[in-house]
C-alpha cells in the first residue's frame, strides 16, 4: 500500500514535468502600422459594403412591393369599377333587360315596361265573353281603344336622343320654344309601336271594308291605297322578323281533328302595354294644337332644312322631279343612282 505525503506529492510533480517535451523559445513582434491600418480599414471597409449591399436590396425589395401594391390596387378599382357597370346596368338600370335586346330610345330612361312572363290567349275560337277587342265585330267601344291607339303623338326628344338613335337631327322637325315653351332642345318624334298598330288597324278596316266604308274598291285613289296597304303589311312583316321570337307551340292530339293540333296559348314575356299608353298620352305635346301651327308653310322659317321628297312621290303624281335636276337650275343635284325614297 503506497501512502503519498506532501513530499512524495512534489516528487511526482516534478517527475512529469520532467517528462513533458521542451518547448521553443519564441517572441512576439508587431506588425507595422501600415500592414495595421490596412487590417483595419480593410475590415471597415467590408462592414460598409456589406451594410450598401443590405440597404441597396432593402430598398429595392420595398420598391417592387409598393409597385406590386400599387398594381394590385389599380386592378381592384378596375375590377370594382367594372363589376359595378355590369351590375348597375344588370340590376339596377331601368329596363335593362328590355335593353339588350332593342336599340336606344330615351323612354328606356323614363318608363319602366315592368316586363312579366305570361300566357296568351291563343285559342283558335273566341270567347264566350268576346275576348279580345282584336276579335270583336267592329263597334263604337272598340274604335275608341282603336283610335286611341293608332293616334299620331308627338314626343318631344333633345337633339342628343336624335344622334343616339342614328339620325342626323338637322331635318327633325323642331318645336319651337316660342310656340311649345319647351326649350331650345325638343325634336318632334312618335313611337314605332303605334304606328304598327295603326297599320295593324288599317287591314282591319280593309277586313270590315263595309263597315267602315273603306274597302279598295270604294277608294277613289285606289292606287295610293294600296300603296299604303302594302307599305303597313311591310311594315308589320319587318317588324315580327327584327323581334323573331323562339317560343315553340306544342302540338295535341285533339278529338275531332285528324292531325296534331296547336295550342297557340303559350307563355310570353309582355310588358306593361296599357301603362305605356297612358304615360304616352300623358307625356307628349298637345295634337291639337300641332295641327294648328305645325303645317307648312307657316312653320317654313329661315333656316329650316328640308329632305328632299322621294323620286316615287313624283312618279305617283306626275310632278316634275327636282332631286337629280342640277343646283343651279333649282335642284338638289342627287346623283341618279341615289334614291331619296322615304
Amino acid at each position: 500500500m503506497t501512502i503519498f505525503t506532501p513530499d512524495s506529492e512534489y516528487r511526482a510533480t516534478s517527475v512529469l514535468r520532467s517528462r513533458m517535451p521542451l518547448q521553443s523559445n519564441f517572441t512576439y513582434a508587431a506588425l507595422p502600422s501600415d500592414d495595421v491600418h490596412n487590417a483595419s480599414t480593410g475590415r471597415n471597409e467590408a462592414k460598409h459594403d456589406s451594410r450598401t449591399l443590405h440597404c441597396m436590396r432593402t430598398r429595392t425589395t420595398g420598391a417592387v412591393a409598393i409597385t406590386v401594391t400599387a398594381l394590385n390596387v389599380i386592378m381592384l378599382l378596375i375590377s370594382t369599377t367594372l363589376f359595378a357597370k355590369w351590375y348597375h346596368s344588370q340590376h339596377v338600370l331601368r329596363n335593362s333587360e328590355y335593353r339588350r335586346a332593342t336599340p336606344y330610345s330615351p323612354i328606356l330612361d323614363k318608363f319602366d315596361l315592368e316586363p312579366v312572363t305570361k300566357k296568351i290567349n291563343g285559342s283558335f275560337y273566341p270567347s264566350r265573353d268576346g275576348g279580345s277587342i282584336a276579335r270583336q265585330q267592329p263597334n263604337p267601344d272598340s274604335d275608341a281603344i282603336w283610335d286611341e291607339w293608332e293616334l299620331t303623338r308627338v314626343y318631344p326628344a333633345t337633339r342628343e336622343d336624335i344622334i343616339k338613335m342614328g339620325t342626323d337631327p338637322s331635318t327633325v322637325t323642331k318645336l319651337e320654344d316660342d310656340i311649345w315653351g319647351l326649350g331650345d332642345d325638343a325634336y318632334a318624334t312618335i313611337f314605332d309601336v303605334y304606328h304598327q298598330v295603326h297599320c295593324l288597324n288599317s287591314l282591319r278596316h280593309i277586313a270590315y271594308g263595309d263597315y267602315y266604308n273603306r274597302s279598295m274598291a270604294r277608294v277613289h285613289t285606289v292606287k295610293q291605297r294600296e300603296i299604303h296597304l302594302n307599305h303597313c303589311i311591310d311594315i308589320l312583316l319587318q317588324g315580327i322578323q327584327c323581334n323573331a321570337n323562339l317560343d315553340l307551340i306544342p302540338l295535341h292530339w285533339v278529338e275531332t281533328q285528324e292531325y296534331p293540333f296547336p295550342d297557340m296559348s303559350i307563355n310570353k314575356k309582355c310588358v306593361n302595354f296599357d301603362g305605356l299608353t297612358q304615360w304616352r298620352k300623358a307625356n307628349t305635346i298637345d295634337m291639337d294644337k300641332y295641327v294648328e301651327v305645325m303645317k307648312m308653310p307657316e312653320m317654313n322659317k329661315p333656316g329650316v332644312k328640308e329632305l328632299p321628297a322621294a323620286d316615287q312621290y313624283y312618279e305617283y303624281w306626275g310632278f316634275d322631279n327636282p332631286n337629280h335636276k342640277p343646283k343651279a337650275e333649282g335642284g338638289h343635284g342627287l346623283p341618279m343612282d341615289v334614291d331619296s325614297n322615304l
